[in-house]
């Protein structure tokens, strides 16, 4: 009985596999051409310089950084008191009523904002499609980088 119904599942997803559909090799090609020539610099003493020099390398809408222990913000925006200060408190109700909350992603009407803690600080990051987990690990591992390199707090 259950060689028949292989042969009928192989049988089926041969004959009804219709799927034609195809990455979309010249967007692609267009993306990997704008990106190969496009070198963005990662210039500035200020951490707002910085983190607009991050933001537009890793094609985001908005960084901010909140420092756990002593509450300095770092913001590419300019709202980035208030914003830090709701997304702390978001990433506290998550972490304590949920075990294993890591990354919070939420969809507004004009973008995602995702919320991490990373290395004693919420980092909250805007941006126009949802992030994955490393993508939002190495943007925070870069901006860690680039404010030690820089001795910004």
């Amino acid at each position: 009985m259950s060689s028949l119904s292989y042969f009928f599942t192989k049988f089926a997803a041969k004959v009804l596999d219709f799927d034609h559909t195809a990455l979309p090799e010249q967007q692609f090609a267009m993306i990997q051409d704008v990106l190969a020539n496009e070198t963005i610099q990662i210039k500035g003493t200020e951490a707002k310089e910085l983190l607009s020099c991050l933001k537009r390398k890793h094609l985001v809408n908005s960084i901010t950084v909140r420092r756990i222990k002593n509450g300095v913000v770092f913001s590419s925006s300019g709202n980035g008191q208030a914003e830090s200060k709701n997304a702390s408190e978001l990433m506290g109700f998550a972490t304590k009523n949920f075990a294993t909350a890591d990354i919070v992603t939420m969809r507004t009407e004009k973008d995602w904002v995702m919320l991490m803690p990373f290395e004693e600080s919420i980092y909250i990051i805007k941006a126009n499609s949802c992030l994955s987990t490393i993508e939002l690990r190495a943007i925070a591992r870069e901006i860690e980088f680039e404010l030690k390199k820089r001795h910004i707090s």
